[in-house]
């Protein structure tokens, strides 16, 4: 190998790594950590066609307050 190809794969190598680095940066900020959770709520209590899906919510919601229920009783 020439010296101008190795210091060409450096060079490329150096960018993936810092584009790497970029991207992990943002996916483990809080506005990275937020959107996959939004996206996420999304994918659970909507269908693909874009409509609520209502028993997801209201069990969602039946559950949370059982849950606060039971702790308080605990606690």
């Amino acid at each position: 190998m020439k010296q101008d190809q190795i210091e060409a794969q450096i060079i490329a190598a150096r960018e993936r790594l810092a584009k790497n680095l970029s991207e992990l940066e943002y996916a483990m900020s809080p506005a990275g950590i937020a959107e996959r959770g939004k996206d996420f709520a999304k994918k659970v209590f909507t269908h693909p066609d874009g409509e609520l899906r209502i028993e997801r919510i209201i069990g969602s919601v039946v559950g949370a307050l059982v849950s606060l229920k039971i702790i308080r009783k605990i606690f």
